[in-house]
């Protein structure tokens, strides 16, 4: 009991911190918009706000990483370290702007501690993946992937990367760098969610919403630098960031669900399976924004829309083979089951009518026909136990993705690891 009502106190705390941070968001993020307190107080704000959110999301991370255990200790670890090298870019930045109260240098030191961090963050993201889910072969996971990340290049494209492109900067390729890392990092992230048990899906999604946050910042900045309109005082846009890692910090210290014994494991869900093809509609969102913007579609943005056309039309092949494969082995497994399962009842009615029609039956003969009528009871016992056996490997088969397919609809059983 102490157990529940412990989990119930973390529940309530964890709620009330999310609806602080997002009170918070608020307020900072009116106070960007409208300049409360002058220049000089809201560029303090913006800097120094941005750094602690950093800073408190690698202390939940670490926190995090104290309590868990095996690849999930490594992944908060990892996360930990890059938030931190991104406060430690942020303080750089702070002390520029607030301290000396100059304009940052660009590139500087503060964009090596923004930059770092993404390699710690993949890793951290690439350690939560578990076996793959709703797929029969863990290649399928990477082509997936790289659908998801062809799709978030087109979004990409469509709402600013294609300006940053053709600026002709002369810090071109680190304008570049923030949002190619954003989509690396999203389309890690996305898969380790298709892959999420049921403990992990809660932490995913706060930390797929905190990503998502300061992509857009990161988009946002690499699109006003190219166009030399970033200025000194903060950008509502910065509440991206403040609001993301706020959001990581949250996914950290997310409550774990009470133990429970359960005879079936975790199903996949739906929106963890249609997950990865929601990017497409982000794809298409950005080229609806290029036409009704007035931009003439690009080479490349049509070209990213082919190939994503020609790779959902293999998806979508392997995923029928995969399905007639299942069926065809779930028809042939039936029929053998029926067969064998009549093959015994018939020879259990075959000894127990000789006993019932025998006038005259002595002991030994009795004993013969009772261990015949045994033997076939055990055999047919053994038959029914090896069924539930081999369905109980099917589900771990469908755990690490052997039989079922991507979108298949049919559950896939998978085991909490947090």
């Amino acid at each position: 009991m102490s157990v529940w009502v412990t989990s119930d106190r973390r529940r309530r705390v964890f709620v009330i911190t999310a609806a602080a941070a997002a009170l918070v968001s608020v307020a900072y993020a009116l106070i960007l918009h409208n300049v409360y307190f002058g220049d000089r107080a809201v560029t303090t704000l913006d800097d120094i706000g941005e750094a602690v959110a950093a800073g408190l999301a690698s202390a939940a991370c670490a926190w995090a990483a104290s309590r868990a255990t095996g690849k999930d200790r490594l992944g908060w670890a990892l996360m930990s370290i890059s938030a931190a090298l991104w406060a430690a870019g942020e303080v750089v930045w702070s002390i520029f702007e607030v301290g000396m109260q100059v304009e940052v240098p660009y590139p500087s030191l503060a964009d090596a501690g923004f930059l770092a961090a993404v390699p710690f963050a993949v890793a951290g993201i690439r350690a939560f993946w578990g076996p793959p889910r709703g797929t029969s072969a863990s290649w399928r996971i990477w082509f997936d992937g790289v659908i998801v990340a062809i799709a978030l290049v087109s979004t990409a494209w469509g709402f600013g990367l294609r300006t940053v492109w053709e600026s002709g900067s002369t810090t071109l390729w680190l304008d570049l760098a923030y949002p190619v890392s954003d989509i690396v990092i999203g389309t890690v992230l996305i898969l380790a969610i298709r892959r999420a048990t049921e403990q992990q899906k809660g932490r995913m999604a706060l930390l797929l919403a905190g990503i998502a946050c300061y992509s857009i910042a990161d988009s946002a900045f690499a699109y006003l630098t190219a166009e030399g309109a970033f200025g000194a005082v903060g950008n509502v846009l910065d509440t991206g960031w403040f609001a993301g890692f706020l959001l990581i910090a949250l996914a950290a210290i997310y409550p774990q669900s009470a133990p429970r014994t359960a005879a079936r494991q975790a199903p996949l869900d739906l929106w963890q399976l249609a997950l990865p093809w929601m990017t497409l509609l982000t794809a298409a969102a950005g080229d609806f924004y290029t036409a009704v913007s007035g931009h003439e579609g690009s080479v490349f943005q049509i070209s990213l829309t082919g190939i994503l056309a020609v790779m959902l039309t293999a998806n979508m092949i392997f995923e029928r083979r995969e399905f007639l494969e299942m069926l065809t082995k779930i028809e042939a497994s039936h029929s053998t089951l029926n067969r064998e399962f009549k093959t015994a009842l018939a020879g259990i009615q075959r000894l127990s009518k000789t006993i019932k029609d025998a006038e005259h039956v002595d002991g030994e003969e009795v004993r013969r026909l009772a261990g015949d009528i045994h033997r076939e009871a055990v055999r047919l016992d053994n038959m029914v136990q090896g069924m539930l056996e081999t369905d109980g490997d099917e589900e771990a088969r469908d755990e690490t993705g052997a039989d079922l397919p991507a979108g298949s609809g049919v559950p896939v059983a998978v085991g909490p690891n947090y």
